[in-house]
């Protein structure tokens, strides 16, 4: 998946793999979008022109290995 942002002073259309119609980038917009793996050549123009910015999403965060501690109950006051 990758983050595509139009820097262009009009819409662009990018056609997303697999979708059956192209999606419409007004300016200034960003979409994460599933790209064909060959480049498409209108893209890789925009993207050379600085029309448009295309980047890789970062992943989810990996959750970490280790369970959270319990700290026991908070105490309500009363206990001696």
């Amino acid at each position: 998946m990758m983050r595509v942002t139009n820097h262009a002073a009009g819409p662009r259309l990018v056609w997303p793999k697999g979708a059956r119609a192209p999606r419409l980038l007004l300016p200034g917009e960003s979409a994460v979008l599933v790209l064909p793996e060959r480049p498409d050549p209108c893209l890789s123009a925009w993207e050379a022109a600085g029309e448009v910015r295309v980047e890789a999403e970062p992943g989810p965060l990996p959750l970490d290995p280790r369970p959270e501690r319990r700290r026991g109950r908070p105490s309500s006051g009363g206990e001696a």
